[in-house]
């Protein structure tokens, strides 16, 4: 082949090889994005309660017809969950006797203020590895008696909630939620009553905090403002790095009004709603889990400030807004 036509094909090989190495890395790059990278569900489990009840003085016996501080410090489980809920009672695995507020109390006459019961975790329709409870508050009048009583659905993280086939739904309906120890049902996250949302802020709320912690580029936004628009005082993606499903207060739909597409997930959860410094915190997240495709859209965070337990006025001169009044029945 003479010299001529050869130089005039260089060219138009060496634009074929580029274009065919281009399309070869974008193949690449695809099956690489295609790879879904599994968090460790252990770093997001539910973690166990503590608390040492004393042991009862010598003559106790339970208050008849009302709930004394006495009878928060000494009576048994079984007595106290069966006086305050009845048939229920079975279903109770733990009593929160919330010692951190003992010393509010000033004789062992006085009347109980507040109290958490937890039953007993269980699978709930086909949210793989995540198990629920039910949270009984309840309250009492001045005189003792019961004021009110608040029940509302907790889930929580207690097999590979992130695995996408291969499940063993024999295990989950029966060893991996009868298995939990009780201590851990106080450290379950509210939702709705819907298990398929709970078990949605699960995955997009770990798979944010996990990929915050993995260093690099972020594949969603993230951003943090105080009420007054300022920055905030925390460092954003550090703290969504040691964020954990038990932390959360409170979860609504809140907040998500605007929606990218009909598939999109979207929660508002609220976070150290009873912390001192720069909380709460309202944590709103967008993504989708649609079809199995998780990701993530964006993370925006607005802080709160607290001074004292009762917030001050000058912390938060405004209004909280509509979406900071996170419920978690609604």
């Amino acid at each position: 082949m003479p010299w001529s036509i050869k130089s005039n094909l260089l060219p138009v090989l060496a634009a074929s090889f580029l274009i065919s190495c281009a399309e070869k890395s974008e193949e690449q790059l695809h099956e690489q994005a295609a790879v879904y990278v599994e968090p460790d569900w252990q770093k997001f489990r539910s973690i166990p309660f503590e608390q040492k009840v004393p042991d009862a003085p010598a003559g106790y016996a339970p208050a008849e017809e009302k709930f004394t501080f006495a009878d928060l410090k000494h009576e048994s489980d079984e007595s106290l969950s069966r006086r305050l809920l009845g048939s229920l009672a079975s279903r109770i695995v733990l009593i929160d006797r919330q010692q951190e507020r003992w010393p509010y109390y000033q004789n062992d006459d006085e009347p109980i203020h507040r109290i958490e019961l937890f039953s007993r975790p269980e699978a709930w329709g086909s949210a793989y590895g995540l198990c629920r409870i039910e949270k009984y508050e309840i309250e009492f009048s001045e005189d003792g008696s019961i004021s009110s009583i608040v029940v509302s659905p907790r889930y929580g993280v207690e097999g590979p909630i992130f695995q996408k086939d291969s499940f063993n739904w024999e295990t989950f309906r029966g060893s991996m939620c009868e298995s939990v120890l009780p201590s851990h049902a106080r450290s379950y996250f509210p939702a709705s009553e819907s298990v398929l949302e709970a078990q949605d802020l699960a995955i997009l709320l770990s798979i944010a905090i996990d990929q915050a912690a993995r260093g690099g580029r972020l594949s969603y936004d993230l951003s943090c403002q105080t009420y007054e628009s300022n920055a905030c005082v925390d460092d954003s993606r550090q703290y969504l790095t040691s964020l954990r499903l038990h932390d959360i207060n409170s979860m609504s739909r809140l907040n998500c009004s605007r929606a990218r597409a009909p598939e999109e997930d979207c929660f508002t959860v609220t976070v150290g709603e009873h912390e001192l410094g720069p909380y709460p915190k309202y944590i709103t997240i967008r993504g989708t889990t649609y079809m199995n495709e998780w990701k993530v859209y964006s993370v925006s965070i607005v802080e709160g400030f607290t001074v004292s337990r009762v917030r001050s006025s000058v912390s938060d001169p405004h209004p909280r807004p509509a979406m900071c009044r996170a419920d978690a029945r609604s």
